[in-house]
């Protein structure tokens, strides 16, 4: 169920929103959303959420004008048939890599070694 996989940080510096907005992305692309399956309400993400109703307003809307998500507020939201999944995923991958490597640099790995280490995940033989 998505509910038991949403979790806001309070403390983190991502906006409330955008973090709802990226789990949402991610339920997608791992299937735990389907096309035309329905969302919570509004209110029912608030209260479970423990947050504002209008950041999820505002999450639900973002994500209507990205065309994640289809509806409108007293009808209620449901995951959009999308043809464009596979260039989803491919996007927060490379975001979340890009996350990784700039960590990585921080950490003083040259790019070199990075790409020493990355070719030599894919050459192993699992």
């Amino acid at each position: 169920m998505l509910l038991s996989e949403l979790h806001i940080e309070f403390a983190s510096p991502t906006p409330v929103y955008e973090q709802l907005k990226k789990q949402i992305k991610h339920a997608i692309a791992k299937r735990i959303l389907v096309e035309n399956q329905p969302l919570p309400s509004i209110r029912e993400m608030a209260t479970f959420l423990k947050i504002n109703p209008n950041t999820v307003a505002r999450a639900y809307r973002e994500l209507f004008q990205e065309n994640v998500i289809d509806g409108r507020s007293g009808k209620g939201f449901w995951i959009r048939t999308n043809d464009q999944l596979d260039q989803q995923k491919e996007a927060m991958v490379k975001e979340e890599f890009l996350k990784f490597l700039e960590k990585a640099v921080d950490m003083g790995f040259s790019q070199q070694r990075l790409k020493e280490v990355v070719l030599e995940f894919f050459s192993e033989e699992k």
